[in-house]
C-alpha cells in the first residue's frame, strides 16, 4: 500500500533483528503451532453470533501520527463488523519509526493481539523472526473455515505466507511488483528546470542534487528511502537481482537461480562508495544513523527535497498526499515482482491469541466488503472524502490534506486493495493498470519461494548481530567503506554466511524442481 501510498515499497531493507523468543522460544516452526486455531476455537465458541460481540485487538502499522478522527472510523467499521460477524476490533495504529521495537515487546510480553501487521519490510516487519519463535498461528484450518474470500483473491499467491507448508500469514492484495523511483517536490523541480525524464541512473541522481544544496541551502537533497533505517544499498535493492527476502544470500540476476553473497559483490562496494560520496557532499541527511523520522514526515516539513521508494501505477499522487505537497517521480530501477514484493504487507494472527476465529472472520471481510475496507483507507463518507461526477473520490469542501481529519491513505495494507476507491488525480481505471503492471513485471526465477532458516538459526542470528552493526552506517555513507568493508565481509564469514548460502541454495533447487 500511504494515502494510498507507497507500496511503501521496495523490499527496501532488511531485518536487523531477530525477535525476542516466546512460546517455543527460537525455534523454528513446528509442531508447538500446530492446530492453534483449533484450540483457541473453545474461546471464540465463547461468543455465540447471538452473544457479546467479541473485541478484537488489532495492531496495525502507521506512517505518520494517529488521524484525529481514527476513534470515528472505527466505531464505523465496528457497526459493520458487529451486525456481520458479531465482533469489533480495538485498533492500535503504531508508527512506522516505532513499529519493530514495540511488536516485539508486546509478543515477548503476550500483550492481547488478535491481529498483526506483520511481513517483510526491512527492520519494520519480522515476520521470518515471528515464525522462528513460534509467535504466529498456523492458519490453514481458519482459512477453511472462515477465510474462502481470501483464499478466492489470494489464490496461489498465498505461497508467500508460508513456511515448511503451513500458512502463517495471509498477503494484502495489492500491487505484487515494484519499481525503484527518486521522488521530488514538484515546486523545486518546476523552480529549478530539472528534467525528471533525463534522470535514469545514480549519477544522474547526484547531479540533481549538487543543484538543490547549491541553490536551496536550507534543504537537505535527498534521504536514501522512505524509511529511516535505509541506506542507498537497501533503497535500490540489488537492480535485475532478488535479495530472497533477507540479503544473506541473493540472486544477482534475476533469471538465473544462483544463490551468492551480495556483500561480496563488486555492485555493493560501488554503491557504498557512492553513498559515502552523498554523505561528505552533504547531499543527505547527516544524522541517517539515528533519524528516526520517515522520509514523507521530513518532506512535509520541508527539510528534504527528495527520498527513494517503491512505484507503482498512481503513487505520485499517493506520496503527494501523504507529504500533502505535490511530487513528481523517475523511474530508477524498472519494475521487478519478487516474494518479497507479495510479502512486504501481510496479516498474521498470534499463536496465544484467544480469538483466533474471529479475527479470520474479520480478515476475511477485509477482503470482501468494500465498505470496511474504504472505511480502512479513507475514512468516513461525506466527512473524509465525497464521491465526485467522475466516479473518483476528492476532499468535501474545506477539507484539504493539512486539517482533514483522517489521512491514514494505506489502503495497501488493509486487505483487498481493488475493492478500493481511486483517488481524484489518478485514473479512473487505476485498478486495471495495476493488473496490467503486476503481469508486466520482470518475474524472478525465485517467485513464490521462502527460506526456511531453522537449520541455520545459530548463523542467522550471529549474521543479524553483525548486520546491524556495519550496515546501515555502511549505507548511510556514514562509514567509509575502504575501511569498514573488508572487516565487514570477514565478520559475515566467521558468522557462517557461506553455510547459510549453500543451504538456501539447497532449497531454492528442490523449489525449483517441484514447480
Amino acid at each position: 500500500m500511504k494515502k494510498r501510498i507507497l507500496s511503501l515499497v521496495l523490499a527496501l531493507t532488511l531485518i536487523i533483528s531477530v525477535l525476542a523468543g516466546c512460546g517455543n522460544g527460537s525455534s523454528a516452526p513446528d509442531d508447538s503451532t500446530k492446530g492453534a486455531g483449533t484450540e483457541q476455537s473453545g474461546s471464540d465458541g465463547a461468543n455465540s453470533e447471538n452473544g457479546p460481540p467479541t473485541e478484537l485487538s488489532m495492531v496495525a502499522l502507521i506512517f505518520s501520527n494517529p488521524p484525529a478522527d481514527m476513534n470515528l472510523v472505527v466505531d464505523e467499521i465496528n457497526k459493520i463488523s458487529k451486525e456481520k460477524i458479531n465482533a469489533t476490533i480495538k485498533l492500535t495504529p503504531i508508527n512506522v519509526g516505532a513499529y519493530a521495537q514495540q511488536v516485539k515487546l508486546m509478543l515477548a510480553g503476550n500483550e492481547k493481539i488478535d491481529l498483526l501487521a506483520t511481513g517483510v519490510l526491512g527492520p519494520i516487519f519480522d515476520y521470518y523472526g515471528q515464525t522462528r519463535n513460534g509467535q504466529l498461528m498456523e492458519l490453514d484450518d481458519l482459512l477453511d473455515k472462515y477465510g474462502q474470500d481470501i483464499k478466492s483473491v489470494i489464490g496461489e499467491n498465498m505461497i508467500v505466507g508460508t513456511q515448511k507448508g503451513k500458512v502463517y500469514a495471509v498477503p494484502n492484495y495489492h500491487d505484487f511488483a515494484n519499481s525503484i523511483r527518486l521522488f521530488m517536490r514538484k515546486d523545486m523541480v518546476e523552480k529549478h528546470n530539472i528534467d525528471i525524464t533525463k534522470i535514469k541512473t545514480l549519477d544522474d541522481m547526484e547531479a540533481v542534487f549538487k543543484v538543490i544544496k547549491e541553490k536551496e541551502p536550507g534543504i537537505t537533497p535527498h534521504m536514501f528511502g522512505q524509511d529511516a533505517q535505509q541506506g542507498l544499498d537497501q533503497a535500490f535493492s540489488i537492480p535485475g537481482g532478488d535479495y530472497l527476502g533477507d540479503w544473506f544470500g541473493v540472486l544477482m540476476d534475476l533469471n538465473t537461480p544462483k544463490v551468492s553473497n551480495y556483500y561480496e559483490s563488486q555492485l555493493y562496494a560501488d554503491t557504498l562508495k557512492v553513498a559515502r560520496r552523498w554523505y561528505t557532499s552533504g547531499y543527505v541527511l547527516k544524522d541517517s544513523a539515528t533519524n528516526s523520522e520517515p522520509a514523507q514526515s521530513l518532506m512535509r516539513s520541508g527539510k528534504i527535497f527528495s527520498f527513494s521508494q517503491a512505484g507503482k501505477p498512481g503513487i505520485d499522487g499517493q506520496i503527494s498526499l501523504q507529504t500533502g505537497i505535490p511530487v513528481v517521480s523517475a523511474e530508477i530501477v524498472p519494475a521487478q515482482s519478487l516474494t518479497s514484493n507479495l510479502m512486504t504487507f501481510m496479516w498474521g494472527i498470534p499463536s496465544y491469541s484467544k480469538n483466533s476465529e474471529k479475527a479470520m472472520q474479520f480478515l476475511n471481510l477485509m477482503f470482501s466488503d468494500k465498505d470496511i475496507h474504504n472505511l480502512f483507507a479513507w475514512g468516513i463518507e461525506g466527512k473524509h472524502y465525497v464521491k465526485t461526477e467522475d466516479g473518483v473520490i476528492d476532499y468535501p469542501e474545506g477539507v484539504n490534506a493539512q486539517n482533514t481529519g483522517y489521512a491514514l491513505h494505506s489502503a495497501f495494507e488493509f486487505g483487498n486493495q481493488f475493492l478500493s476507491h481511486v483517488w481524484k488525480g489518478d485514473a479512473p481505471d487505476l485498478w486495471k493498470q495495476m493488473d496490467e503492471f503486476n503481469k508486466s513485471a520482470n518475474k524472478s526465477v525465485a517467485l513464490g519461494f521462502s527460506f526456511d532458516s531453522s537449520s541455520v538459526k545459530n548463523e542467522m542470528t550471529a549474521l543479524q548481530n553483525v548486520y546491524g552493526q556495519y550496515v546501515r552506517a555502511m549505507g548511510s555513507g556514514i562509514m567509509d567503506p575502504d575501511k569498514s568493508l573488508p572487516d565487514f565481509i570477514d565478520k559475515l564469514k566467521k558468522a557462517g554466511i557461506d553455510k547459510v548460502i549453500a543451504e538456501k541454495q539447497r532449497q531454492l533447487d528442490e523449489f525449483l524442481k517441484s514447480k
